[in-house]
């Protein structure tokens, strides 16, 4: 591939000017060297920026966008919302689901993401009953993330109780089902799938405390062990307090707490949303070297709560941002929502920066670490020789960035940005984002058109 030119490129030391970008054609980073215009066969019309882990998203319901705003009587909660989700679940077969995914996935691009852990758990027909092909529908995520262009790690979810206390699930939830053997079969398939592509990875993904019994979860991991597998392991958490008081019930302690306790976890798990934990158990999630995987837009839209990021912070904790329920597609908006939460909450401005840093690069570079952490995957890690070549381009011709010096930028795109500030996006060396437009655009639009016609 020919060499680039980069007038500006913010690595993880921080900002550097006037850099020769060299990439292999598999589309990994193999030199960066100062250099000037002149001696590079294009140039980039821009700063480089790497490009944003999504360490948490369930692509389908994109679709329920609008659909969950009417209230009827009483107090709505993520209890009522699940209902609305149960409702769309009923509506989809394997060509919604991939139709769904790869315009969710455009979407996530156009928002300066190109990486996304897919916590996918439509495995099975609306009755229960195996597709023929039992990895179906996991087929249909990796074939919209290749429509897309994004990187992905697939996360195939194991979810067979409704409730503590092995509660039978509903009609409803019969398309989540697994128990632990079809479960492993299912990694298998996943697993071959995976290899199929350097911009592919999977990992496993016990629902909840609440959807996996302790006998179970024990059972799954003494399995990965003996198979030697090292990959990342993605689980919900304490989102509501009504699952905290269940568990509390049933265990006689706290869900992050009790999960801490018994079993061998460590720094390749993701403990998602995490929102209802108290200070001993941010204390015990530091010791674990766990990654918060926070989802500020979701959570504010289902009423979870919100995490006490400022706190595990100060702890040294690790962490990173998720769409989850794709309410919103905009990296930019994920770091803002979640700075703005803690001002709320703390009343102060500037929450999540040390002293001396500018938020907005700290935020990026602290969401990013904490997303790779949770991917567990080479060769994505930001604008470094060895690492996939994934990068936004900043169009410093937008009006919010003119004469901005170079610091502000990211602040700039963090708290006042729009897709529109971003020109280009890169993944493994290709661009998949034009001018904001996908270069897929009308056929994955088309595609999701023809679904609900």
């Amino acid at each position: 591939m020919p060499d680039y030119f980069a007038p500006h490129i913010f690595t993880d030391q921080g900002w550097r000017s006037s850099i020769k970008v060299s990439v292999t054609d598999a589309g990994i980073v193999n030199a960066l060297e100062p250099s000037v215009a002149a001696e590079c066969e294009h140039a980039f019309a821009g700063a480089l920026v790497p490009g944003m882990v999504n360490l948490h998203s369930h692509a389908f319901q994109r679709s329920l966008v609008g659909e969950t705003g009417f209230k009827a009587s009483g107090s709505d909660s993520f209890w009522s919302w699940r209902e609305a989700m149960y409702r769309r679940v009923a509506e989809l077969n394997p060509d919604k689901i991939e139709a769904l995914t790869a315009y969710c996935y455009m979407e996530l691009l156009q928002g300066g993401y190109t990486s996304v852990a897919e916590f996918h758990y439509l495995h099975h027909q609306l009755n229960g009953a195996n597709y023929q092909n039992r990895a179906e529908t996991s087929e249909r995520i990796f074939s919209a993330a290749n429509s897309s262009g994004i990187n992905l790690t697939l996360l195939p979810v194991l979810y067979t109780w409704a409730g503590f206390g092995e509660q039978q699930l509903s009609e409803r939830q019969l398309p989540f089902q697994h128990n632990l053997d079809s479960y492993l079969e299912l990694l298998s398939a996943v697993e071959s799938l995976a290899a199929t592509s350097n911009q592919y990875s999977w990992g496993v993904a016990p629902h909840s405390l609440r959807a996996v019994s302790e006998a179970q979860l024990r059972a799954l991991l003494e399995c990965l062990q003996q198979q030697g597998f090292s990959g990342p392991v993605h689980l919900h958490i304490a989102e509501q307090i009504r699952e905290v008081e269940e568990c509390r019930e049933f265990y006689g302690a706290e869900p992050v707490a009790w999960l801490l306790d018994n079993f061998p976890v460590d720094n390749n798990w993701c403990l998602v949303h995490a929102t209802h934990v108290n200070t001993n158990e941010l204390k015990q999630m530091r010791k674990h070297a766990v990654v918060a995987g926070l989802c500020p837009t979701t959570e504010a839209d289902l009423g979870d709560g919100v995490f006490p990021t400022a706190a595990w912070q100060q702890l040294g904790g690790a962490w990173g941002v998720g769409s989850d329920s794709n309410i919103c597609v905009t990296q930019a908006e994920e770091l803002r929502w979640l700075e703005y939460t803690q001002r709320l909450q703390n009343q102060q401005r500037n929450v999540l920066a040390n002293s001396g840093e500018q938020l907005g690069a700290s935020l990026y570079q602290q969401a990013l670490k904490g997303g790779l952490q949770a991917l567990a995957r080479t060769p994505v890690g930001g604008i470094a020789v060895g690492q996939s070549a994934d990068f936004l381009l900043l169009d410093l011709h937008h009006p919010l960035l003119l004469g901005k010096p170079q610091q502000q930028w990211l602040d700039c795109w963090v708290f006042a940005g729009s897709t529109q500030m971003l020109s280009q996006v890169w993944v493994a060396g290709k661009c998949v984002v034009n001018g904001g437009r996908h270069i897929n655009l009308t056929a994955i639009t088309a595609a999701w058109r023809k679904i609900w016609q």
